[in-house]
Formats: C-alpha cells, sequence, structure tokens
C-alpha cells in the first residue's frame, strides 16, 4: 500500500475550523485538535466528573460479549472502570454490510487515536463505537450502493414495518434478508473472494435478529481484535443507564434548547448556516409510544408530538424516564450530551457533517458546566484499487487531479485530440458511387439475356454486404480507439468520485474486499495514518 495526501476543499465551516479561523474555531472549547496540549488539558478537566463506570463497563461487557468479542475488546471494557480512565468516541447509524466506507474510517480513527492517546497521556484509553440504533430512518439505512452501468444503483431492503420505530427495534426475519444480501454479492460481481465472503456474511445475518444486532457483528468481526468497543444506543439495557441523566434533560429541557437556539444564531451572526434545523419548542427528546417514535415538544400543558395527537405533563414524563427509560432517546442534540454523562469522552471523531453540528452545542455544555470533548476530524480516505491505477496511467492522470475536478475536462481534451474520422459519409458515398456504376452492368447484361438480371443482382447484393462488412470492422477499430478509452474515463470517475460524491460516502467496503481479498481492514488498520487536516488517497 502507498499513501498520498491532498488539501481537499470539504464545508466551508470545516475548512475554517481545520485552518484555525478564530470564528470557527470560537465555538469549541479545544480549537486545535491536532494539538497533544489540548488532550492533555481535557485529561486533566475529566478528573472533576463522576461517571457510571461500574454500571457502565457491566454493560459494555455483556453487550459485547453476547454480539461476539474479543479479549481485547473485554480488557478495553476494563479500562473504562478505572478511575483514570479515558475514552475516544466514533459513532454512526447501523447501515447494511456496515454502510459506506466512512463507517470503517471512523472505526479505524476511533482505534488508533485511542492508541497514540494512551501512548501519549499515560493513562488507560479505551476505544468506543456508538451505534445509533435508537435512530428511526430508515432510508439512510436500509440499502447499500454497488456501481450498475455507469452509475452508482441502490440496492434497497424494505422495511417489515412502516411505524417510524427505533432500527434496534426493527426485527427481521434472516430468511427475507438473504435474498438482498445474495443480489448485493452479485451485483460485486464473482472473484476469488466472493463466495468466502458470502457464506461468512450469511453466517452473521443468521445470527442477527435485527438490523443493529447484524451491523454490529459484522464490525465485531473486523475490529474486535483490535479492542474496538461496541454500544447500542437504542438498546433498552443501555437505556437503564439514562434515567437519571433524562430527568435532568426533562427539568432544564428549556434551557437546553435556549441555549442551543443561541449558539445557532451566534453560528449565524458569523456567517455560518444552521448545522441543524431550528423548530420552534423542539425539546430535543423522543418518546416511544405504541412502538413509534415520537419528537417531543414543549407546550403549555407540558409536552405534546408534532401533529398534537399526543400530549404529556412533565411530571408525567419525569416518572416515565424514572420506570421506563427505555422509552426515550436523544436528538442530534442532546445525544452528545447523554454521551458526555454516560462516558469520559476524551475525544470525539467527527466527520465534516457533525463538526458542523458540535458547533452549535458548546452552550448546551456549558449550561451543565461541563465542556466539549476534543472534536477530532475522521480520517478520510479515497482507495485506488491497481485496476485504477493502472487507468490512470494509462491517461497520464492522478488521482488527486480525479478528486479535485473530475475527469470530464480530461476526456473532452482526449476526444478533441483523438477525434476519430467519419466514416458514415464516406460508406455512404462508396455504395452510391458503386450503385450508380453497376447499373450500367445491370443494362449490359439485361441486354444480353433479361434472366441475367437476378444474378446481377445477388451480386450488387454481395458487394454492398462486402462493403458493410468493411464498415463493421472499421466500426471496431473506431469503437476500439475511441469509444473504450472514453468509458475507461468515467470508469476511474465511477470508482474514486461517483456522481461527483467522495467514494467513502457512496461504496461499500464489501465492494473492495470482494476485490482486493479480507486483508484490506486489516492492512489500513496498521497504516500509520497522521491525524491532520488531509484527505488520504491509498493506493492498494
Amino acid at each position: 500500500m502507498k499513501l498520498e495526501e491532498i488539501k481537499l476543499q470539504t464545508s466551508p465551516f470545516l475548512e475554517r475550523y481545520l485552518n484555525g479561523d478564530e470564528d470557527a474555531a470560537s465555538f469549541f472549547d479545544y480549537k486545535e485538535p491536532f494539538n497533544n496540549r489540548d488532550f492533555l488539558t481535557r485529561q486533566q478537566e475529566l478528573k472533576y466528573y463522576t461517571f457510571p463506570r461500574d454500571e457502565l463497563t457491566e454493560y459494555l461487557s455483556s453487550y459485547n460479549q453476547k454480539i461476539g468479542t474479543s479479549d481485547k475488546t473485554l480488557n478495553n471494557i476494563q479500562k473504562l472502570k478505572s478511575s483514570d480512565g479515558l475514552a475516544v468516541v466514533g459513532g454512526q447509524q447501523a447501515g447494511l454490510l456496515t454502510g459506506p466506507l466512512l463507517v470503517i474510517y471512523k472505526c479505524i480513527s476511533t482505534i488508533q487515536l485511542a492508541k497514540q492517546a494512551e501512548k501519549e497521556l499515560g493513562v488507560p484509553v479505551a476505544p468506543v463505537f456508538w451505534i445509533a440504533g435508537e435512530d428511526h430512518d430508515m432510508d439512510e439505512i436500509n440499502h447499500v450502493m454497488v456501481p450498475k452501468n455507469d452509475t452508482a444503483k441502490k440496492i434497497s431492503l424494505k422495511a417489515a414495518s412502516s411505524v417510524k420505530s427505533s432500527a434496534s427495534l426493527w426485527q427481521w426475519n434472516p430468511d427475507d434478508v438473504k435474498p438482498w444480501l445474495q443480489d448485493v454479492f452479485r451485483s460485486f460481481g464473482e472473484t476469488a473472494f466472493t463466495n468466502d465472503f458470502l457464506a461468512q456474511t450469511e453466517s452473521y445475518l443468521y445470527e442477527s435478529d435485527s438490523i443493529v444486532t447484524f451491523f454490529a457483528k459484522l464490525l465485531s468481526h473486523w475490529f474486535s481484535d483490535e479492542g474496538l468497543i461496541l454500544l447500542d444506543s437504542g438498546d433498552p439495557e443501555f437505556k437503564k443507564l439514562q434515567s437519571e441523566y433524562l430527568e435532568k434533560m426533562i427539568r432544564n429541557n428549556l434551557d437546553i434548547d435556549q441555549a442551543f437556539r443561541l449558539q445557532t444564531k451566534n453560528l449565524n451572526d458569523k456567517g455560518f448556516n444552521d448545522p441543524i434545523e431550528v423548530q420552534e419548542n423542539n425539546a430535543h427528546l423522543f418518546y416511544t409510544k405504541n412502538g413509534e417514535r415520537i419528537l417531543l415538544f414543549r407546550n403549555e400543558y407540558g409536552f405534546t408530538s408534532k401533529e398534537k395527537d399526543f400530549t404529556i405533563s412533565e411530571d408525567e414524563l419525569l416518572k416515565e424516564a424514572a420506570l421506563y427509560s427505555e422509552k426515550f432517546s436523544n436528538n442530534v442534540v442532546t445525544r452528545p450530551l447523554m454521551q458526555e454523562f454516560l462516558l469520559p469522552v476524551l475525544s470525539f471523531i467527527a466527520g465534516p457533517g457533525e463538526i458542523s453540528y458540535w458547533a452549535s452545542l458548546g452552550k448546551v455544555f456549558r449550561h451543565f458546566d461541563r465542556k466539549m470533548p476534543v472534536v477530532m476530524p475522521r480520517l478520510s480516505i479515497t482507495l485506488v484499487p491497481q485496476r485504477i491505477k493502472g487507468l490512470l496511467d494509462s491517461k497520464k492522470l492522478n488521482a488527486e487531479q480525479v478528486i479535485m475536478e473530475g475527469t470530464e475536462k480530461y476526456k473532452r481534451d482526449w476526444f478533441d485530440e483523438n477525434r476519430p474520422v467519419e466514416t458514415n459519409d464516406s460508406i455512404e458515398t462508396v455504395k452510391s458511387d458503386i450503385a450508380k456504376s453497376y447499373s450500367q452492368l445491370v443494362k449490359l447484361a439485361e441486354e444480353i439475356d433479361p434472366k441475367l438480371l437476378p444474378v446481377a443482382e445477388l451480386n450488387l447484393n454481395r458487394i454492398l454486404s462486402e462493403i458493410d462488412y468493411m464498415e463493421q470492422k472499421m466500426e471496431q477499430r473506431v469503437r476500439k480507439k475511441v469509444k473504450v478509452p472514453l468509458a475507461e474515463y468515467d470508469e476511474i470517475m465511477l470508482e474514486l468520485k461517483p456522481g461527483g460524491v467522495l467514494q467513502e460516502r457512496v461504496w461499500n467496503v464489501y465492494q473492495f474486499m470482494n476485490e482486493e481479498g479480507s486483508y484490506l481492514i486489516k492492512d489500513l488498520l496498521e497504516f500509520p495514518f497522521c491525524f491532520n487536516e488531509k484527505h488520504k488517497i491509498v493506493f492498494l
């Protein structure tokens, strides 16, 4: 494997944050994520807080053993039991077949940063991956994108129910999912690795009762040997740890919303867009009733649904939180806060969108006399298989050009330099000339003997068919000379920047392992990536 790094234009906010812009950095408590001093300061700060370490480690041990784990992961869980134990946390919704590549990169980022921090700080640091199992937006997670006919095709799995329940509660029958899984692997194309991968994945499928369990088992398979700890935020057992903090969020609900809205206004005042939709009286908590997840809003009676077909008083909601914490879940504003209450978070691994919305949370944390952790941009990677590297070399292109500019310009330039000779007009002219000249021969044949006319016509057709044959041969040469190279530009673009979007947001890791082999994730884990503002290009 070979590595190149490039400075990539990202979202305007992230770019300014990474470049040390004072306006962007002012929204974070730790303003230099790549500076080790911020980690030391955060370590000292966390000494003043208490966490439910015993209950947390008991839950994490139970959950990770249930999904299948390693001794290294169980040892890392025990690090969190220690009074000086810290966590590096990343997270994502549970996607099918682990979701897009960026999920894999979040896992790798979480593991690598935890190792680095432990070495530098001299205290136990555990990598934790927070699966957002309480999320109910199935359209975001119920599919895998595959290359098909020069485009990215979505292969979706139909939900068993239309009720907006948490993904953790979306139970399925593996027999219903198996045809979908086989369809996805067929779309990847058959290689020497396909059958083994499919058999292995099917075995995990039949051990899984939901999309979240399937997701967790696959991540555990690939990362438990590195000690990655998984938790499912939608797991009722995990929610039992949250009652005390849910009560805080309910009692302080107006303050949380006002702090969020004020910080969002501050972002606007400095020229940044709203990273999260601002809704009047949003309680930033979900409540589950009859299996459906309802976003709560404050009103004069306490809390209500958006449609106002459900109402509950604050006192009743507090009782529910104390007795039935499994009915509650957080939204994008309160989830980081719940994470802060439960885990000694040294650093949070974030993608571009997450960094933008964390910028709106500073005053929410401050209301509870907390600071945000060090918000670290995740590793951003583009994989370049050998097949694509060969095509790039043949076009005298490099991966950076494709990622930054696409291939359309280079494709046009090549066509202008290699524009083929037009054959259609010439062929038709030749056919016309032959037919005209041949007509004289037909007249002569008719004068000699009218019975020669069918022979003359047959002979003309034979001559024209030979010209058609020549035309086909010329067209094949044109196609080989022009159409195939042009299609290769499209193939490069589809692989590296499908639809003009970074590869990591579209393609699935199994697509690449199907081509490269199972060692791919292991090699990426062992690669000494540097946490900086640069995008990584990895040549396989």
